[in-house]
């Protein structure tokens, strides 16, 4: 049997496997064992991790990070507004009350759930 660990940081994200000579950190596609926990999301196209991270200066208000301490807060959290203030995507009150994100995707302005974004950086991890 495999044991698979998955590190879940605010800024970083490692996959280790457990072997017999101990415990391994897999590299990523950029040969790298950590991945940034960031997503870009463009017109057409999707970034996420190393990808994403590049894009933080010139797609700013559709790369999303830093969103990990929104999970499972409500968008009137004092916290949720706190970080609305600094951090440069916006921030929008999803229909269960959650805090999620709104980003332009695929032409045209998406809400996404924080769980949504961290399921897509799960997914490419």
């Amino acid at each position: 049997m495999s044991v698979v660990g998955i590190d879940l940081g605010f800024l970083n994200c490692y996959i280790a496997v457990a072997r017999s000579g101990g415990i391994e950190t897999i590299a990523n596609e950029y040969s790298d064992r950590c991945t940034p926990a960031c997503i870009s999301l463009g017109s057409r196209t999707r970034a996420i991790g190393n990808a994403a991270k590049s894009q933080i200066v010139t797609n700013v208000r559709n790369t999303i990070h830093g969103f990990k301490k929104l999970h499972g807060r409500s968008f009137d959290d004092p916290i949720v507004q706190t970080e609305r203030i600094r951090l440069p995507y916006e921030l929008q009150k999803m229909p269960n009350g959650s805090a999620g994100v709104k980003v332009r995707y695929l032409e045209e302005e998406r809400p996404f759930a924080i769980e949504q974004v961290t399921g897509m950086l799960l997914a490419k991890l």
